[in-house]
């Protein structure tokens, strides 16, 4: 999430300022919450349900309505891994067996809607985005619960109840008429991540373009680690649907596109940004295929991403001249909710980092609430905040002193990241911190 992808480089070295020497400052640890062990069997079925919903509201509230319930194909997730334990994304939700009351599953999550809150837009008008979460599908009538944060004190705040009975014949079967293609298969799907490549903006003639896209994309992650060194726990498909139209809409430009996932430019007023607010119809295309992660290639030679924590990556599918980096920097958002480290010069203000709340990705820290972050990995002779010096850019990765060093999340003070140098800054290899939270997230999936 929060990946505007107008990656500028010089941006970069202008606004990374030198830190000074002082005292590390550590608060209370995060709360633990531990949750009784689920056995799959004796709650959920070898398929996949989705629960459809509208996600509506403005800057300063946030409610939801129920659209419908489907069934999908297989469960692509773990049999194990059926309570996310990270504190991670703006959301999250979970599914109540209605006879013990018993938590049964739940996973975070960030949105679009998310973003668009923090917008100028958001504080004039209310809007509504269609969204969808997926789950194994119970045995049982269940109660789906969602919850997002407060956006004063960051806390998880119930939104959202709803008891489901698994009889109900409005539970729709879903069939998909599109074609599928295995790009890499690791492993099995209950001990692997599931990643499903999506096209948009390609025409009927246009497949072997999709394909050789989907190539580069895969060629490209198993480029980095830690993923070249889990190839044999991830798996990649593809799912064939022509649009009308080829291109991707540039609506500050007027040119617009009839695509099959309505892709567009200039998401949110930045040019670079590229995103579809039809959310259940990216759902629609996914389902032809065992999936836990989305990324969708668009067809277009301008440069522009974006990625959400688990909801979706997005990525330019032609000769942008940094494509493979690109896709491999917004999967990091997508993936686990890697934050961008980069900064807007002369930002030092953001609704996404309030100085006084610690963020929740895993790469960045504003020192409210350091602990469980990277602190260990830090030499008790390393300066917090580490003095930023000239140069540092270049260097190989491996001389470099992992410490918290001041720019990060778009802004150039108060918050602070790992290395100088990253993926998510300078789409260079992962810094050693992003690696180990990429490891720990993939050691959790794919149980």
């Amino acid at each position: 999430m929060k990946n505007r992808t107008n990656i500028v480089i010089l941006t970069l070295i202008v606004a990374i300022l030198c830190g000074c020497k002082s005292k590390r400052t550590i608060t209370t640890e995060k709360s633990k919450n531990p949750t009784e062990a689920v056995l799959y069997s004796d709650y959920f079925t070898n398929g996949t349900m989705r629960y459809d919903f509208y996600h509506s509201g403005d800057s300063d509230e946030e409610y939801y309505t129920f659209d419908c319930v489907k069934r999908e194909g297989a469960w692509a997730g773990s049999k194990i891994a059926l309570i996310n334990p990270f504190d991670y994304g703006e959301q999250f939700f979970r599914i109540i067996d209605a006879k013990s009351n018993k938590i049964i599953f739940k996973n975070n999550y960030c949105t679009l809607f998310n973003e668009w809150q923090t917008t100028p837009e958001a504080a004039t008008i209310h809007r509504s985005f269609p969204e969808g979460v997926i789950f194994p599908e119970p045995k049982n009538d269940f109660i789906i619960e969602i919850y997002a944060r407060n956006k004063i004190t960051k806390e998880m705040e119930k939104k959202h109840s709803h008891l489901v009975k698994v009889t109900d014949y409005n539970i729709r079967p879903y069939r998909s008429l599109y074609s599928s293609v295995e790009i890499h298969i690791g492993g099995n799907i209950e001990n692997c991540l599931d990643i499903v490549l999506l096209p948009d903006g390609f025409t009927t003639d246009e497949k072997d373009k999709f394909m050789a896209a989907c190539e580069m994309w895969c060629s490209s992650l198993f480029t980095y680690s830690p993923f070249k060194e889990n190839k044999n726990r991830i798996n990649i498909r593809a799912v064939w649907a022509a649009s009308d139209d080829s291109g991707i809409s540039e609506p500050g430009h007027g040119k617009w596109h009839n695509t099959l996932l309505n892709v567009e430019f200039f998401t949110f007023g930045s040019e670079r940004y590229q995103m579809t607010s039809e959310f259940q119809t990216v759902r629609d295309l996914a389902s032809k295929v065992p999936y836990e992660s989305i990324f969708i290639l668009t067809n277009t030679d301008k440069y522009g991403g974006g990625g959400i924590y688990n909801f979706y990556g997005l990525g330019s599918a032609g000769k942008t001249g940094r494509t493979g980096e690109v896709y491999v920097h917004e999967f990091g958002h997508s993936l686990m909710g890697l934050g961008d480290e980069y900064v807007e010069v002369g930002n030092t203000v953001s609704a996404m980092y309030p100085a006084d709340k610690e963020p929740w990705e895993a790469n960045l820290t504003t020192f409210v609430n350091f602990n469980g972050k990277w602190e260990n990995m830090i030499s008790q002779d390393t300066p917090i905040p580490t003095p930023f010096e000239e140069g540092m850019l270049t260097m190989p990765q491996e001389k470099l002193t992992i410490g918290a060093y001041e720019g990060g999340g778009y802004l150039e003070r108060g918050i602070y990241r790992p290395t100088p140098q990253c993926m998510m800054n300078q789409l260079r290899d992962f810094c050693p911190v992003c690696q180990k939270a990429i490891i720990e997230y993939l050691n959790y999936l794919c149980q």
